[in-house]
């Protein structure tokens, strides 16, 4: 599933060393964004990554003309060299932060519940027939953004007040036979198929997207500790399976949580002596081509 997300677009984190990096194919431009980038600017460079609310001032939206005004000169020195920005400290900004460390211990507590074989099928699914309305995370794209003909926006897959009240079989004919606004997915679903895009639906949800950013490229989907960002045979040597979760006392885990999310905390520059210039021009032309 994530590593579906991941090779075309969304994640960050817990990057491979350089030197790792450079012993096996290295990632392409949109993977190298997704990984350094799309915390503080978001999926799709507006701006709105989970990290955003905790700096001031908050992270550029690269899609309003920013990266047409620079020659990729000036762009490589401002992703190397560029000024620092500021974790905010106000209020709001530490309350956010405790909001996303209760979702993404949230989601830590669903893992091993997960059936995954189903939910990585259905991502594709979702990818393919999906996406393209409710955005990569159930999060639907701004409305100019949808296809044409779209009228009204389309529904926040991940609310979770939308996923407790919203049955299997409610969410199965929706898909299978469209709702209200939204048509049927096409082309037609078999029952399998059905099947394996609800167990992704279901994983959908704030704790979902920020396990994404934060977690899986390291810990994999499923949190054991395959993600695609790491060299085969290597990885965390924590597993977050029912035995961990049981033996971890809950506040235990939340500032485990808490200060993996400071650790990682970004803020440029943090590509200084951390990627390389071809890394870096490999991001620099995902942007250009994106505009």
């Amino acid at each position: 599933m994530m590593q579906r997300i991941v090779a075309i677009a969304l994640v960050s984190l817990l990057m491979p060393t350089l030197a790792v990096a450079k012993e096996r194919p290295g990632p392409g431009g949109r993977d190298l964004y997704v990984r350094e980038c799309a915390r503080c600017h978001g999926p799709e460079g507006r701006g709105d990554g989970p990290d955003a609310p905790f700096f001031s001032p908050a992270p550029r939206d690269l899609t309003t003309g920013f990266v047409e005004r620079y020659d990729d000169g000036e762009l490589l020195a401002r992703l190397r060299d560029g000024e620092p920005l500021s974790l905010a400290i106000d209020p709001g900004g530490r309350s956010a932060r405790a909001r996303n460390v209760e979702i993404l211990v949230g989601h830590l507590q669903r893992l091993p519940d997960i059936e995954w074989q189903e939910v990585d099928a259905g991502s594709l699914l979702f990818g393919e027939r999906c996406e393209v309305c409710h955005g990569q995370f159930g999060k639907p794209w701004p409305v100019g953004d949808l296809p044409k003909g779209v009228q009204a926006p389309p529904r926040d897959l991940r609310n979770p007040v939308f996923q407790e009240s919203t049955t299997d079989a409610q969410l199965l004919e929706a898909i299978r036979h469209g709702r209200r606004g939204m048509p049927a997915v096409p082309p037609a679903l078999s029952d399998e198929e059905a099947a394996q895009l609800l167990a992704f639906v279901r994983v959908l949800s704030p704790g979902f997207e920020s396990y994404s950013f934060y977690c899986a490229p390291c810990h994999g989907d499923d949190g054991r500790g395959r993600g695609i960002l790491l060299p085969p045979g290597e990885g965390p040597k924590v597993r977050f399976d029912r035995a961990y979760l049981e033996a971890k006392d809950p506040e235990d885990l939340r500032a485990t949580v808490w200060h993996m999310m400071d650790a990682g905390g970004g803020g440029m520059p943090h590509f200084k002596h951390a990627v390389d210039d071809e890394s870096l021009r490999a991001i620099v032309e995902y942007l250009r081509n994106k505009q």
